[in-house]
Protein backbone atom coordinates (compact mmCIF):
# COMPACT_ATOMS: atom_id res chain seq x y z
CA UNK A 1 0.00 0.00 0.00
CA UNK A 2 1.50 3.57 -0.82
CA UNK A 3 -0.30 7.31 0.01
CA UNK A 4 -0.64 9.86 -2.55
CA UNK A 5 2.91 10.64 -2.37
CA UNK A 6 3.89 7.12 -3.80
CA UNK A 7 5.48 6.25 -0.24
CA UNK A 8 5.39 2.98 0.38
CA UNK A 9 3.23 1.94 4.02
CA UNK A 10 5.71 -0.90 5.07
CA UNK A 11 8.59 1.01 7.17
CA UNK A 12 12.27 -0.11 6.40
CA UNK A 13 13.60 -2.35 9.30
CA UNK A 14 16.68 0.49 9.64
CA UNK A 15 14.03 3.19 10.10
CA UNK A 16 12.22 0.90 12.67
CA UNK A 17 15.06 -0.08 14.51
CA UNK A 18 16.00 3.67 15.49
CA UNK A 19 11.90 4.25 16.44
CA UNK A 20 12.53 1.36 18.47
CA UNK A 21 15.62 2.53 20.37
CA UNK A 22 14.36 6.16 20.50
CA UNK A 23 11.38 4.92 21.85
CA UNK A 24 12.47 2.67 24.46
CA UNK A 25 11.24 -0.18 22.89
CA UNK A 26 7.99 0.18 23.71
CA UNK A 27 4.66 2.63 23.53
CA UNK A 28 5.55 5.38 24.49
CA UNK A 29 2.66 6.64 26.36
CA UNK A 30 1.96 3.49 28.41
CA UNK A 31 5.44 1.34 28.28
CA UNK A 32 3.85 -1.68 26.66
CA UNK A 33 6.05 -4.19 24.51
CA UNK A 34 3.96 -5.31 22.00
CA UNK A 35 3.50 -2.71 19.48
CA UNK A 36 2.55 -0.53 16.14
CA UNK A 37 4.37 2.54 14.05
CA UNK A 38 2.74 5.44 14.08
CA UNK A 39 3.28 8.56 11.91
CA UNK A 40 2.55 11.30 14.19
CA UNK A 41 2.79 14.67 12.38
CA UNK A 42 2.24 14.23 9.16
CA UNK A 43 0.10 11.51 8.97
CA UNK A 44 0.69 8.97 7.03
CA UNK A 45 -1.72 9.29 4.30
CA UNK A 46 0.74 13.20 4.31
CA UNK A 47 3.85 11.96 4.75
CA UNK A 48 6.68 12.09 2.05
CA UNK A 49 9.16 10.23 3.70
CA UNK A 50 9.24 7.92 6.50
CA UNK A 51 11.05 10.24 9.28
CA UNK A 52 11.86 8.33 12.76
CA UNK A 53 12.10 11.29 14.88
CA UNK A 54 7.84 11.51 14.05
CA UNK A 55 7.31 8.33 14.34
CA UNK A 56 5.87 6.46 18.21
CA UNK A 57 6.07 3.42 18.88
CA UNK A 58 2.22 2.40 20.34
CA UNK A 59 0.61 -0.42 21.95
CA UNK A 60 -2.75 -1.33 19.54
CA UNK A 61 -4.95 0.00 22.57
CA UNK A 62 -3.30 3.47 22.45
CA UNK A 63 -3.18 3.30 18.92
CA UNK A 64 -6.69 2.86 18.80
CA UNK A 65 -7.29 5.09 21.41
CA UNK A 66 -5.65 8.02 18.78
CA UNK A 67 -7.68 6.84 15.78
CA UNK A 68 -10.80 6.90 17.58
CA UNK A 69 -9.92 10.58 18.52
CA UNK A 70 -9.46 9.74 22.30
CA UNK A 71 -5.81 10.78 22.72
CA UNK A 72 -4.43 13.69 21.00
CA UNK A 73 -1.53 13.67 18.52
CA UNK A 74 -0.31 16.42 21.09
CA UNK A 75 -0.16 13.77 23.35
CA UNK A 76 1.69 11.26 21.65
CA UNK A 77 4.35 14.08 20.34
CA UNK A 78 4.61 15.01 24.25
CA UNK A 79 5.28 11.45 24.80
CA UNK A 80 7.45 10.55 22.31
CA UNK A 81 10.15 13.78 23.40
CA UNK A 82 10.15 11.81 26.98
CA UNK A 83 8.64 8.22 26.64
CA UNK A 84 7.40 6.40 29.76
CA UNK A 85 9.80 3.68 29.14
CA UNK A 86 12.95 5.56 29.54
CA UNK A 87 11.34 7.02 32.99
CA UNK A 88 10.98 3.51 34.09
CA UNK A 89 14.04 2.19 32.70
CA UNK A 90 12.10 -0.64 30.82
CA UNK A 91 9.39 -1.77 28.46
CA UNK A 92 7.17 -4.68 29.19
CA UNK A 93 4.79 -7.23 28.71
CA UNK A 94 2.90 -9.92 30.17
CA UNK A 95 2.80 -13.85 29.12
CA UNK A 96 -0.53 -15.84 29.46
CA UNK A 97 0.02 -19.02 30.36
CA UNK A 98 -2.09 -21.93 31.82
CA UNK A 99 -1.44 -25.44 33.54
CA UNK A 100 -0.50 -27.70 31.95
CA UNK A 101 2.69 -25.77 30.77
CA UNK A 102 5.70 -26.95 29.08
CA UNK A 103 9.06 -24.95 28.58
CA UNK A 104 11.16 -25.64 25.54
CA UNK A 105 14.47 -25.01 26.01
CA UNK A 106 16.33 -25.40 22.66
CA UNK A 107 15.36 -29.35 21.15
CA UNK A 108 14.44 -29.83 25.01
CA UNK A 109 11.53 -30.07 26.94
CA UNK A 110 11.25 -29.83 30.78
CA UNK A 111 7.25 -30.51 32.70
CA UNK A 112 7.03 -29.79 36.23
CA UNK A 113 10.37 -28.68 37.51
CA UNK A 114 11.31 -26.10 39.78
CA UNK A 115 14.59 -24.42 38.04
CA UNK A 116 16.78 -25.12 35.17
CA UNK A 117 20.01 -24.37 36.92
CA UNK A 118 20.42 -23.62 40.83
CA UNK A 119 23.95 -22.87 42.45
CA UNK A 120 25.23 -23.64 45.51
CA UNK A 121 24.70 -20.54 46.91
CA UNK A 122 21.08 -20.67 46.14
CA UNK A 123 21.05 -18.40 43.26
CA UNK A 124 18.31 -20.09 40.38
CA UNK A 125 17.76 -18.91 36.60
CA UNK A 126 14.38 -19.78 34.84
CA UNK A 127 12.68 -20.87 38.61
CA UNK A 128 8.76 -22.06 39.06
CA UNK A 129 6.19 -21.38 41.42
CA UNK A 130 2.79 -23.15 41.73
CA UNK A 131 -0.33 -21.63 41.07
CA UNK A 132 -1.50 -19.56 43.61
CA UNK A 133 -4.94 -21.48 43.24
CA UNK A 134 -6.14 -24.14 40.96
CA UNK A 135 -7.42 -21.20 38.46
CA UNK A 136 -3.74 -19.32 38.39
CA UNK A 137 -1.27 -19.87 35.90
CA UNK A 138 1.91 -21.46 36.50
CA UNK A 139 4.60 -18.41 38.04
CA UNK A 140 7.69 -18.02 35.75
CA UNK A 141 10.62 -16.06 37.11
CA UNK A 142 13.96 -15.80 34.70
CA UNK A 143 16.84 -12.85 34.86
CA UNK A 144 18.92 -12.80 30.99
CA UNK A 145 22.45 -11.94 31.69
CA UNK A 146 24.18 -9.98 29.12
CA UNK A 147 28.11 -11.03 29.24
CA UNK A 148 29.14 -7.74 30.53
CA UNK A 149 26.70 -9.29 34.02
CA UNK A 150 23.82 -6.66 33.15
CA UNK A 151 20.12 -7.81 33.11
CA UNK A 152 19.00 -7.39 29.69
CA UNK A 153 15.36 -9.00 30.31
CA UNK A 154 14.00 -10.38 33.17
CA UNK A 155 10.52 -12.25 33.53
CA UNK A 156 8.52 -11.65 37.17
CA UNK A 157 5.91 -13.95 37.82
CA UNK A 158 5.16 -14.12 33.88
CA UNK A 159 5.55 -10.40 32.90
CA UNK A 160 8.02 -9.91 31.14
CA UNK A 161 10.60 -6.52 31.17
CA UNK A 162 13.45 -5.49 28.50
CA UNK A 163 15.64 -2.66 29.70
CA UNK A 164 15.74 0.16 27.71
CA UNK A 165 19.17 0.38 27.69
CA UNK A 166 19.54 -2.76 25.13
CA UNK A 167 20.78 -2.24 21.57
CA UNK A 168 17.27 -3.56 19.92
CA UNK A 169 14.38 -5.43 20.90
CA UNK A 170 12.83 -6.46 18.34
CA UNK A 171 8.82 -7.97 18.67
CA UNK A 172 7.43 -10.14 15.86
CA UNK A 173 4.20 -12.12 15.74
CA UNK A 174 4.57 -14.16 19.37
CA UNK A 175 8.18 -13.86 19.02
CA UNK A 176 11.05 -11.22 20.25
CA UNK A 177 14.15 -11.25 19.81
CA UNK A 178 17.01 -8.72 22.26
CA UNK A 179 19.95 -7.43 20.38
CA UNK A 180 23.24 -6.47 22.30
CA UNK A 181 25.06 -5.10 19.18
CA UNK A 182 23.56 -5.03 15.25
CA UNK A 183 24.85 -8.66 14.68
CA UNK A 184 24.93 -9.99 18.27
CA UNK A 185 21.62 -11.73 19.27
CA UNK A 186 21.68 -12.12 22.70
CA UNK A 187 18.04 -14.25 23.37
CA UNK A 188 15.17 -15.45 20.76
CA UNK A 189 11.74 -16.20 22.57
CA UNK A 190 8.78 -17.94 21.25
CA UNK A 191 5.36 -17.77 23.02
CA UNK A 192 2.91 -20.64 23.08
CA UNK A 193 -0.20 -19.57 24.53
CA UNK A 194 -1.60 -20.54 26.66
CA UNK A 195 0.63 -23.99 27.41
CA UNK A 196 4.25 -23.08 26.46
CA UNK A 197 7.08 -21.07 26.18
CA UNK A 198 9.84 -21.91 24.13
CA UNK A 199 13.94 -20.43 24.41
CA UNK A 200 15.39 -21.20 20.58
CA UNK A 201 18.48 -18.67 21.32
CA UNK A 202 20.33 -17.56 24.37
CA UNK A 203 24.22 -16.46 25.14
CA UNK A 204 24.16 -15.33 28.83
CA UNK A 205 26.16 -15.34 32.24
CA UNK A 206 25.05 -16.55 34.63
CA UNK A 207 26.88 -16.02 38.47
CA UNK A 208 29.79 -17.24 36.52
CA UNK A 209 28.58 -19.78 34.42
CA UNK A 210 27.80 -19.70 30.72
CA UNK A 211 24.62 -20.40 29.35
CA UNK A 212 24.40 -21.08 25.35
CA UNK A 213 21.45 -22.43 23.80
CA UNK A 214 22.65 -23.39 20.58
CA UNK A 215 21.34 -23.34 17.02
CA UNK A 216 21.14 -26.91 16.57
CA UNK A 217 18.95 -27.13 19.79
CA UNK A 218 21.80 -27.86 21.84
CA UNK A 219 22.50 -26.71 25.76
CA UNK A 220 25.71 -25.95 26.98
CA UNK A 221 26.57 -24.90 30.68
CA UNK A 222 29.98 -23.48 30.86
CA UNK A 223 31.36 -23.73 34.81
CA UNK A 224 34.50 -23.95 36.00
CA UNK A 225 36.32 -25.10 33.02
CA UNK A 226 33.58 -27.61 32.48
CA UNK A 227 31.40 -28.44 29.80
CA UNK A 228 27.70 -29.80 30.09
CA UNK A 229 25.95 -30.21 26.91
CA UNK A 230 22.32 -31.51 26.99
CA UNK A 231 20.14 -32.34 23.52
CA UNK A 232 16.60 -33.97 22.88
CA UNK A 233 15.99 -34.67 26.40
CA UNK A 234 12.32 -35.01 28.09
CA UNK A 235 13.10 -33.82 32.13
CA UNK A 236 9.69 -34.42 33.99
CA UNK A 237 8.77 -33.75 37.75
CA UNK A 238 12.79 -32.87 38.65
CA UNK A 239 13.44 -30.03 41.58
CA UNK A 240 16.80 -28.35 39.24
CA UNK A 241 17.88 -29.50 36.08
CA UNK A 242 21.62 -28.46 36.62
CA UNK A 243 22.81 -28.25 40.09
CA UNK A 244 26.38 -26.60 40.02
CA UNK A 245 29.13 -25.41 42.88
Amino acid sequence: MKNKHGLDRNIPESIRRQVRQQCGFGCVICGLAITQYEHIDPPFSEAITHDPERIALLCGSCHDRVTRGFLSKNKVLEARRRPITFVRGVSRDAFDFKTPFELKVGSNSFNDIRCIVRKRNGEEWFSFEPPEDPKAPPRLSAKFFGRTGKIELEIRQNEWFCATGVWDLQVSGSSFVVRTERDKVMLQVEARPPHGLELQYLDMAFQGTGILIKKDGTIRLLANGCEIDMKGSYVKSADAVFSLP
